[in-house]
């Protein structure tokens, strides 16, 4: 008797229904450690939204503020190498990750440097390249420092960030970001000047800043997860109508369509 194995699935089955957040970690930690980081948010949005987490490509020292408390969890990583962000090697790992995953991705979070790699995906979406991770539809970035990284080095020019107060991004600026997100940052965070630059990259319209009482970290505070757990929540659901509405022109326009070739097709009476 000959068995024959089932055919694999083009798509593999996803582990809940619910939808996804790329989870992109600082740098010097890891895919672990920042799971562990985000603990706290990720219970707080567990019935809304499934966790996904990838570890950047380069081994890298510990981060700051990593030891001693992650001692022996290594290989630590990062995004970066020291000629940048290598679109060769990141790019296709994020992808591989989401396709391996099977999930509805719906947005990106990132802490740290992964903040500024969060940045520059959805910045690919808005300017419509061909190569953009299309399924983000909004991003949650944690103590985010700065400049943005772009996968393409065309995306972001280099401008000093000492001239970035006076001269980089406003509201009419082209780059500016204009996908819906929030900044979260922390008062005693020896990078928080950082973080409002990277806020500066978001156009006010579109984006909320929560500054809590904490260092270079997660929020830990119950009431401070939750305001972040809150927005998340709301950035969802504002993207879900946005696709709802796209969804309802796109057949208004298609029966508009069917109607036209109708009443072409109708021969005239006399």
């Amino acid at each position: 008797m000959t068995v024959v194995a089932p055919k694999p699935s083009a798509k593999p089955k996803p582990k809940s229904n619910l939808p996804c957040l790329l989870c992109l970690h600082g740098g010097g930690t890891s895919a672990h450690i920042f799971a562990i980081q985000v603990g706290r948010l990720q219970r707080a949005l567990a019935k809304h939204f499934r966790f996904v987490f990838v570890d950047g490509p380069f081994v890298c020292p510990p981060g700051p503020g990593v030891l001693p408390f992650f001692e022996g969890m290594g290989p630590y990583r990062r995004w970066i190498n020291k000629d940048g962000c290598d679109e060769d090697k990141v790019r296709p790992l994020l992808k591989k990750r989401m396709a391996e995953d099977g999930g509805n991705f719906v947005g990106v979070l990132g802490f740290s440097q992964g903040a500024r790699l969060a940045l520059g995906l959805l910045h690919e979406k808005q300017e419509q390249r061909a190569e953009a991770f299309n399924e983000f539809g909004f991003g949650v970035f944690i103590c985010g420092t700065y400049p943005p990284l772009g996968l393409s080095s065309a995306l972001f020019p280099t401008t000093p960030t000492a001239q970035f107060e006076t001269q980089y991004w406003d509201s009419k600026h082209e780059s500016i970001l204009r996908i819906p997100t929030v900044h979260v940052m922390g008062d005693r965070d020896p990078f928080l000047h950082k973080s409002r630059l990277l806020s500066r990259c978001s156009d006010p319209a579109s984006t909320s800043v929560l500054q809590f009482a904490m260092g270079h970290s997660l929020p830990v505070a119950p009431a401070d997860t939750q305001r972040v757990a809150n927005k998340v929540i709301a950035l969802h659901e504002n993207y879900r109508l946005e696709i709802d509405d796209d969804a309802r022109n796109m057949q208004a326009l298609e029966k508009g369509v069917e109607n036209m070739a109708v009443t072409t097709a109708v021969p005239l009476q006399t």
